[in-house]
């Protein structure tokens, strides 16, 4: 299931891996060479009875602004992330520039996943590729009720920390519960070169920051000091039947990025980010938090994060 092949900064070829079970509980894995939109949509849907399939893509370029399209259309499954490596530290928000993402959109009818590293404008008023890696997970859930989306934007440092950005209401129909997830990730000039973070999270509670009870998406990046790019966090919220199973938690970093397992039993789980924290400025295709689906339907889910980063994560069953 691990992402092998794209260990070098300087691979010159993107590289998509999949890994999908369906219904019938049968495993796909296979990895091609691969060469931004409406993304936001909001739908009303049926809840499934049971979790009783989940999808996860891996996806990681330097410069491929494209993406892939995932097989689950937004009307069958909702996808967001479930890991994120590289360098987010570079990249520009400006004409031909690219902020380094990570990143799932719904565009043109389906799931788009982005993730790749960061371009500026040359004196040419051309895109320049940096090089530098951005390597993302996904995982899609078949579930489509009142999905939600919603996404914060960094202001510039003289005016602090932009404030957290509603995506919506705690809960909004009897028989359901509502989890929210990073959705995307997009970093700009040395914005992730100290401690930073970028989570989604649920106020049940008001504070100065937080004016109502419900789920925001927030981080606490600045505008790059460079030329004002922005770098920005997605969070999309989706809701289950109440009677399943949710879990959370955090894992601390180690220096070997030693994977953690984060779910048990033998249900059908699925799970992604809710949260990262550190420096992500790495040109390394491992050097982050990804989480790293079972190779069977029934499987249990590991999450590996690097040294002097965290990540939280939610899992349903």
């Amino acid at each position: 299931m691990k992402i092998t092949s794209v260990q070098a900064p300087s691979m010159l070829r993107p590289l998509t891996c999949v890994a999908s079970v369906l219904l019938a509980g049968a495993l796909s894995l296979g990895c091609v060479a691969s060469a931004e939109g409406d993304w936001e949509r909001e739908t009303v849907g049926e809840a499934a009875d049971e979790l009783s399939a989940w999808y996860a893509w891996y996806h990681g370029t330097t410069d491929n602004s494209v993406g892939v399209n995932l097989d689950p259309t937004p009307d069958e499954a909702t996808c967001v992330l479930s890991g994120v490596a590289g360098n987010l530290s570079v990249g520009s928000s400006w004409f031909q520039g690219h902020q380094s993402a990570a990143f799932v959109r719904w565009q043109s009818g389906q799931w788009n996943f982005i993730a790749h590293g960061g371009a500026y404008t040359d004196n040419l008023n051309h895109t320049s590729w940096e090089g530098n890696p951005v390597n993302g997970h996904a995982t899609c859930f078949y579930y489509t009720a009142n999905v939600k989306n919603a996404t914060w934007d960094s202001q510039p440092a003289h005016l602090g920390v932009a404030p957290p950005v509603k995506i919506a209401e705690l809960s909004t129909t009897a028989g359901s519960t509502r989890q929210c997830f990073l959705s995307g990730v997009l970093g700009v000039h040395e914005v992730w070169d100290t401690t930073r973070f970028a989570r989604v999270v649920k106020k049940t509670s008001t504070d100065a920051n937080h004016p109502t009870t419900g789920w925001y998406v927030e981080g606490n990046m600045p505008d790059s000091s460079n030329d004002g790019s922005h770098a920005a966090v997605m969070g999309r919220c989706v809701d289950f039947p109440s009677d399943r199973t949710f879990t959370s938690g955090q894992v601390i970093g180690t220096a070997a990025g030693t994977p953690t397992t984060i779910t048990s039993g033998s249900g059908v789980k699925g799970c992604a980010l809710t949260e990262i924290s550190g420096v992500f400025n790495q040109n390394s295709w491992t050097d982050g938090a990804l989480i790293t689906a079972p190779s069977t339907l029934n499987g249990n889910w590991t999450i590996s994060v690097s040294n002097n980063k965290s990540a939280r994560w939610a899992c349903v069953e």
